[in-house]
């Protein structure tokens, strides 16, 4: 299962609040295989970003073009490739710098810098298609964005945005490649079949499906316990926000991609 991006807060406030907290550990314990770093977790700061990236274990997180200003590095893996028996699937990560612009107080500026998403694809993706079976893109992308990206650079197989697209929550193509928007705070949950067979050649078998989410868990159990708890927890006291430091077989091959998570107390997409 991946994530596109914006599960921690809206505002960008810096540092990781209760909720932002109480996501992560959600996302680890629901055995999440990837998640991008989107708009909302970028504006916690770099501070908070690292010692969320150094201490959630078992979950990866990706972003091509959030860059570690020092460095001139990607501040997380720029992507990972997935084994799935003898299937390999790589999850790539970009953030839409058009949502920072010049000036912006909503980006640690002195500790990080967006690299334009394009050049980032174009660093990345034509090297490592080859490599994999197939080539999921996570992002936080537009229509017209989406439109000049995979014209450059075709070898995606599936793009999962968080961004304004053309078709709302419906599936739709570019080319070869599907697209699937997580709609407004991911109360669709979006859910996707790859299948993969060498004698397709770069075709690839798509079959999407939703089921629409709501505030609360539908079974009961330890989530819906620790989501009750969350909720009645007092708020806490106000106080200013400073980050927190601290190919070779002929049998057909699948894959599930999740892209919208089971907790739904999430704040964000869209």
């Amino acid at each position: 299962m991946v994530d596109a991006g914006n599960y921690v807060d809206r505002q960008g406030t810096g540092g990781c609040s209760n909720k932002c907290q109480f996501m992560v550990t959600s996302y680890k314990d629901l055995h999440y295989d990837v998640l991008n770093l989107g708009r909302q977790e970028a504006w916690m700061g770099y501070e908070t970003l690292r010692a969320m990236l150094d201490t959630i274990k078992g979950t990866q997180f990706v972003s091509a073009n959030l860059l570690d200003l020092k460095t001139k590095k990607p501040l997380a893996k720029p992507y990972v490739i997935k084994n799935y028996g003898t299937m390999r699937v790589a999850v790539i990560g970009l953030l839409n710098e058009g949502d920072f612009p010049k000036g912006t107080t909503l980006l640690d500026t002195t500790r990080l810098v967006i690299e334009p998403h394009l050049q980032a694809a174009k660093k990345y993706i034509p090297a490592l298609a080859p490599k994999v079976d197939a080539v999921v893109l996570i992002c936080e992308l537009p229509s017209a964005a989406l439109d000049t990206l995979l014209k450059v650079v075709p070898d995606i197989d599936l793009v999962i945005t968080t961004g304004n697209v053309r078709s709302g929550e419906s599936p739709s193509n570019i080319g070869k490649t599907h697209i699937l928007g997580t709609g407004s705070s991911g109360y669709n949950g979006h859910y996707a079949m790859l299948e993969f067979n060498p004698s397709w050649g770069d075709s690839i078998g798509f079959r999407p499906y939703q089921d629409a989410l709501s505030d609360t868990y539908d079974e009961k159990g330890e989530w819906a316990d620790r989501q009750a708890a969350f909720n009645a927890a007092p708020p806490p006291s106000p106080k200013p926000a400073t980050p927190a430091v601290s190919p070779s077989s002929a049998a057909p091959k699948k894959l599930d991609v999740k892209p919208v998570p089971a907790p739904s107390t999430r704040s964000k997409q869209g």
